[in-house]
């Protein structure tokens, strides 16, 4: 199989699509050959990625949408089916940080809760009901090493990428027969905007977070959660479904 054509006339739909593991995710699902949805609310960025994707000479639209709002999220998916017929295959990662000062600040954490869950609920639900309608899919939701541990990251956080991984695995059993695969991936502490900042600091984080991934000695970079993604979305990954990989350097070991 060639992967750099893998993709070829499929359809992907690709949230936090504006920075980080989105991003590189979008511009990996174009390499390969997909048509690809980009969804994030941060308008200009997100457009930064589609326009990186023509330069290379891929097809992409970027779509503007809060997708902790159902609406939103209803309307992203539409209009994702509308330019291009079809999604074949959903990454839902689209999210925010939780609050490290107050765990019970309640605006916070529905805020946390409605994004990094509910915002995956709603996408789920009108892409299961598209690819239902079109015999098949893939779908790799993001959780986080978070999600499988209640030993790192914030308690709203946390609690989110739990249900990810809880609604992943149950969407799996549901709809495994009809032809839909669901997926987690889980990542570790990856070098995007916000890890760059801890990086760059010569205090203790930057030692901590290093030592997150035991058999690297460093951070991921979000390349490395898009190879996992384009793998679990691919039919090399056929025989794999409802699994939460954790892409962690041995984080989690």
């Amino acid at each position: 199989m060639d992967l750099n054509t893998e993709f070829a006339g499929h359809v992907a739909f690709v949230s936090g699509a504006a920075s980080g593991i989105g991003r590189a995710t979008a511009l990996l699902f174009a390499e390969r050959g997909a048509k690809v949805a980009c969804i994030d609310i941060a308008t200009k960025l997100c457009k930064q990625t589609t326009d990186a994707i023509h330069e290379a000479g891929g097809e992409a639209i970027a779509i503007t949408a809060d997708l902790g709002d159902a609406a939103e999220a209803a309307r992203a998916v539409a209009d994702a089916i509308g330019a291009y017929g079809r999604i074949d295959h959903a990454f839902n990662n689209a999210g925010i940080t939780g609050s490290h000062e107050d765990p019970f600040d309640l605006e916070r954490v529905e805020r946390t809760v409605g994004v990094d869950l509910m915002g995956v609920i709603y996408c789920m639900k009108h892409q299961v009901a598209a690819m239902l309608d079109q015999c098949g899919g893939t779908i790799v939701n993001t959780a986080s090493i978070a999600g499988i541990s209640g030993s790192v990251g914030a308690l709203d956080y946390t609690a989110a990428k739990h249900g990810v991984v809880g609604l992943s695995g149950a969407a799996a059993r549901k709809y495994g027969a009809r032809g839909i695969r669901v997926n987690t991936v889980c990542p570790g502490v990856i070098r995007t905007g916000m890890t760059g900042e801890v990086e760059d600091d010569t205090g203790q984080l930057k030692e901590i977070f290093s030592r997150l991934s035991p058999i690297t000695g460093k951070l991921g970079d979000p390349v490395d959660i898009a190879e996992a993604v384009l793998f679990l979305s691919s039919e090399r990954a056929k025989f794999i479904h409802g699994v939460a990989l954790p892409v962690d350097g041995g984080f989690s070991i």
